[in-house]
Order: structure tokens, then sequence, then C-alpha cells
């Protein structure tokens, strides 16, 4: 099995997106991190990871409500890699999550 726990903060309110009966939440999750470099320096470095999260038409537009920029969010899903072609023609990468559990934190 593989899982993925991550703690960040929205960079933008949540979309919801209706897929036949389910509706998809979507919104990007900026992951904060601390490291020292080789020198000793403090470096603080962000990662954007992109979450989709699945849910009933009822029950999503509750949820988005509360899922507006800004909000801290603790949450736990199966990591997703996907590719695309940039403007310029570049194969850009980037990291999902697939959410299956969702906190609003402090």
């Amino acid at each position: 099995m593989l899982k993925m726990i991550l703690s960040g903060a929205l960079g933008a309110d949540a979309e919801v997106k209706e897929v036949g009966n389910s509706k998809l939440i979507k919104f990007s999750v900026a992951v904060s991190m601390d490291y020292r470099d080789q020198q000793g320096n403090k470096v603080e470095k962000t990662e954007w990871v992109q979450a989709n999260m699945w849910r009933g038409k009822e029950q999503s537009t509750k949820v988005a409500d509360y899922l507006k920029k800004g909000t801290k969010v603790l949450l736990e899903g199966v990591p997703e890699s996907d590719a695309y072609k940039s403007k310029e023609g570049e194969v850009k990468s980037y990291l999902s999550v697939k959410v299956r559990d969702l906190e609003l934190i402090n």
C-alpha cells in the first residue's frame, strides 16, 4: 500500500467539478519544509501538491465551503504523479494526492 500524509495551507479556494454522480473537489496545498544546507544556513522550501477529493453531490458542497485560500489542512491519501506539456513544449511533472481523509487544523 502506498500512502501520503501531508500538512499545509491551501493556495486558492477549492474548485468543485461535477463528474457523473459524484463531484471532484480540487485544491492545491503548499507544504513548507525547512532544512540546513552544506554551509549550515537554514533554507525554506515550499512544494505544491494538487489534491483531488471525490465526494457525493450533497457532501461536496459542504466540504468545499470550508476549503478557502489559506486554510490549513492535514490530509491522507494515495500519491499520484502526472506530466503535461507546457505552452513552450517542455514536459513538466507534478505531484498530486487522491484524498481519503481530510482535517482542518489551526
